[in-house]
C-alpha cells in the first residue's frame, strides 16, 4: 500500500504590525514517502517522468540532485542536529505543474521506527534571489529558531521563529510566528489528508496551485506596499 497522499486545506497569513494584514487561500500539498518514489506513477497525470502534467523532479529540491532526496534530507537533518538521525523521510510540498515549479517552502518530516515524527526540516526559498536555507525543528522540543535567511522584504532579520507543529496524520496543522519583542507576523497550514488518485490529481490540475501561489505572494506584497509597510532590503545589498 502506497503511503503517498495529498493534503488539502488552507494556508493563512496574519501580520500584526507595523500594519495589520490578513489573508488565506486554499491549496493542495503533496505528501510523498521519499523512499518509495517508484510508486508515484499515475500515467500522464503524475510521475517522475518528463511529460507528466504533474511531475516530481529531483533537482527542484535541496542542493545535490545526484543524491537520493531522502538521503540528502536525512544527512542535512543530521548535520543540523549535530548527531546521526535515522528513519523514513516524507516530503510535504509542491511539484511541477505543467512544467512550472514554485514553492516558497518545502517540509521534510522524519519518522522513527515507532511511527512518531521526530524532526521537521524546513527548506525555505526566497524570491527573486533564488536562494535556499534549511531550518531543523526537533518536534519534541520545538525550540525557537533565530532567523538567519532573508525571505520577505517586510520582515527584518533580527527576528526569531516560534514553531507550533502537530504530528502529521489525518489532519495536519503547522504555525510559525515571527517575533522580536512580540509576534509581528504569523502564518500556518490547516489541512486534511486525502488519497493520491486520479480524481484528486485532476482537482490539483484544475486548482492551478503553482500560479496561484506565485500570484498570491506578489499580490499580497503589493497590498502591503500600498499600506505603507516598511521594506527591509536583502542584508547583502543584492
Amino acid at each position: 500500500m502506497s503511503e503517498n497522499a495529498l493534503y488539502r486545506g488552507i494556508t493563512w497569513h496574519k501580520r500584526h504590525q507595523p500594519k495589520v494584514h490578513t489573508f488565506q487561500y486554499s491549496l493542495h500539498l503533496f505528501w510523498l514517502n521519499l523512499h518509495e518514489l517508484e510508486t508515484l506513477s499515475r500515467g500522464r497525470l503524475f510521475s517522475t517522468a518528463t511529460g507528466s502534467l504533474l511531475r516530481f523532479r529531483r533537482r527542484d529540491y535541496l542542493q545535490n540532485a545526484e543524491q537520493p532526496l531522502w538521503q540528502e534530507a536525512l544527512q542535512t537533518m543530521s548535520d543540523l542536529a549535530g548527531k546521526a538521525l535515522d528513519g523514513k523521510v516524507y516530503l510535504l510540498g509542491q511539484v511541477r505543474w505543467m512544467g512550472l515549479y514554485f514553492s516558497p517552502v518545502n517540509f521534510y518530516f522524519l519518522q522513527s521506527e515507532n511511527g512518531d515524527f521526530t524532526h521537521m526540516l524546513a527548506e525555505v526559498s526566497n524570491t527573486p534571489w533564488n536562494q535556499r536555507h534549511c531550518y531543523l525543528v526537533d518536534l519534541k522540543l520545538q525550540a525557537d529558531s533565530q532567523k538567519v535567511f532573508h525571505v520577505s522584504p517586510f520582515n527584518p532579520m533580527d527576528m526569531a521563529y516560534q514553531w507550533s507543529i502537530a504530528q502529521p496524520g489525518e489532519h495536519l496543522s503547522l504555525c510559525i510566528r515571527c517575533k522580536r519583542q512580540e509576534t509581528e507576523f504569523e502564518a500556518g497550514l490547516k489541512m486534511t489528508k486525502i488519497p493520491l488518485n486520479s480524481n484528486s490529481l485532476f482537482r490539483v490540475l484544475l486548482s492551478t496551485l503553482t500560479l496561484k501561489t506565485l500570484f498570491g505572494i506578489y499580490w499580497q506584497a503589493l497590498r502591503l506596499f500600498i499600506k505603507g509597510t516598511p521594506i527591509h532590503s536583502h542584508p547583502t545589498g543584492k
